[in-house]
């Protein structure tokens, strides 16, 4: 594993010609990563199903390259969903606004297993696809989680996960990917860049804000669709199960 530290300062133009207060990207290329077939497999009870994942897994294996980029930032100021950080920067976020506290550190990251799965994928019959498609979602679970083991001793009290977009959108607006890729630079350090549509290319990447909380935040709590990969139950709407 190598964590490179790369300096963004004031005079260097970033894209869009954006131009930011010095600060620290931290780069960890490898991204350590152990495929558990056993976990992989929970969510599958066709024996036939397994078996060709398990067949799949070797080559699934060479083509993951899981990369991150990272970095540490203060919060200066909160006023209502507005979040202003040290470099110059500042996030807009209901929940955010709603959790942090001025003076706290918090950090963003964005984590990629590469294109090579969903580049195989499409030499694949539907079946494989899907199989490698699977792969490739548990693949950059296990990243982020070796990431947030990573950063959590940085970072004090109970550290809870805010992605742009997630649940509902509302929360944490997917148009909030702008301001982190300015942060992170993602294209330059590990070759991930959004689209039109904010999605992420490659397709199989992640970008979260990580930060301390009085309380564990899960987004699925606060989102009514019905998805595969819940963590938590439904609670409620946000505002409501927080304020009443």
């Amino acid at each position: 594993m190598a964590i490179c530290y790369s300096r963004i300062g004031t005079n260097i133009e970033l894209a869009a010609n954006h131009y930011i207060v010095g600060y620290y990207l931290q780069i960890i290329n490898p991204t350590p990563l152990h495929l558990d077939p056993e976990e992989l497999l929970q969510d599958i009870r066709q024996p036939k199903l397994e078996e060709e994942m398990l067949a799949l897994l070797p080559t699934a294996k060479l083509l993951i390259e899981p990369k991150a980029v990272y970095t540490k930032m203060k919060v200066t100021s909160i006023e209502n969903d507005r979040i202003q950080l040290e470099n110059g920067h500042a996030l807009s976020s209901v929940v955010l606004g709603d959790l942090l506290e001025r003076g706290q550190e918090i950090l963003a990251y964005v984590v990629t297993v590469g294109s090579g799965l969903e580049e195989e994928a499409k030499q694949k019959n539907l079946l494989q696809s899907f199989l490698l498609d699977r792969i490739g979602n548990y693949a950059v679970y296990k990243a982020c989680a070796y990431i947030k083991s990573h950063v959590a001793s940085m970072l004090e009290n109970i550290v809870s996960e805010f992605s742009p977009g997630s649940g509902t959108g509302e929360l944490f607006a997917i148009e909030q990917q702008e301001p982190l890729f300015r942060i992170l630079n993602p294209k330059m350090s590990i070759g991930v860049s959004l689209s039109s549509s904010l999605m992420m290319i490659p397709r199989k990447s992640e970008s979260d804000v990580f930060a301390a909380t009085k309380e564990e935040y899960v987004s699925c709590e606060h989102c009514p669709r019905k998805c595969e990969s819940r963590r938590a139950p439904y609670k409620g709407a946000y505002l409501y199960t927080r304020f009443g």
